[in-house]
């Protein structure tokens, strides 16, 4: 079944996202940096190594990181939630109440003080909350409009190729969403906005993204009540010039950028 929404709330004081239609899968696919190692904030993960200072289990280095996400990929009841780390010795030095904060930020997926931990110097905190929504804080913000701008662009393909017939070859690969385009959305996506990706196949050689404000109610996006709120602007690929633009129906001052 075609994905035909995508949900995006941005808090920008935090650096955190919450996505609906987005998963982990997206995130190890679409994720340049790739974190180093693991501190497993689930208390009942039976993967990677126990850390007795912590209490946490922890997965070390670049090739098990990839291996835990791979057979995280193949589960399907899982609860994941972690956060990365630089070095395995400043596990040693993090203070009880730094261990507190990791749990209080592991069972409320809130952070009490920072997300980002000196000690740690993670990048990332990654929750799951279920199959298709997930939270994730990002140290730089930037990493995320990456991964975002290849999600649509993906998404978009797929809705593409979809109108072929069984008989026809794939649709040719489409050119990239541009980061910057995604940057221009910072300011409307800490409203909630949802890409709604109902249109199938393309119209007249383009493919339309109608964008919704619908702030931060999951509720709206579970019912596709979101398809009655304020449409503020439109995605648009063309397969002719392979480019993408966005057009602005109302409240031009939501995409200026703060």
């Amino acid at each position: 079944m075609l994905q035909d929404y995508l949900y995006i709330h941005l808090d920008a004081i935090s650096n955190s996202i919450l996505a609906k239609g987005m998963t982990h899968e997206d995130f190890n696919r679409y994720t340049i940096n790739r974190p180093e190692n693991l501190l497993l904030l689930n208390p009942y993960e039976n993967e990677g190594e126990y850390e007795s200072h912590t209490g946490f289990r922890v997965v070390k280095g670049f090739k098990e990181v990839d291996r835990y996400f791979s057979m995280m990929e193949a589960k399907n009841q899982r609860e994941l939630k972690w956060i990365d780390f630089k070095e395995y010795d400043t596990l040693k030095r993090l203070t009880p109440n730094e261990i507190s904060e990791l749990l209080y930020f592991g069972h409320m997926k809130n952070q009490l003080r920072s997300p980002f931990f000196y000690q740690l110097q993670n990048s990332f905190a990654f929750f799951e909350l279920n199959q298709k929504t997930i939270k994730v804080y990002y140290r730089k913000i930037d990493e995320f409009y990456q991964t975002l701008a290849r999600k649509i662009s993906f998404l978009t393909y797929q809705q593409i190729d979809s109108n072929r017939s069984f008989f026809k070859k794939k649709s040719e690969a489409i050119s990239e969403l541009p980061d910057d385009l995604v940057v221009e959305l910072k300011s409307v996506m800490q409203e909630g906005i949802v890409f709604n990706f109902s249109q199938v196949g393309l119209i007249d050689g383009k493919y339309s993204i109608p964008i919704h404000v619908v702030e931060d109610n999951l509720r709206k996006v579970d019912n596709y009540y979101f398809k009655q709120e304020f449409q503020i602007g439109t995605l648009i690929y063309s397969k002719e010039s392979q480019s993408w633009k966005i057009i602005n129906e109302k409240y031009d001052s939501l995409f200026m950028n703060q």
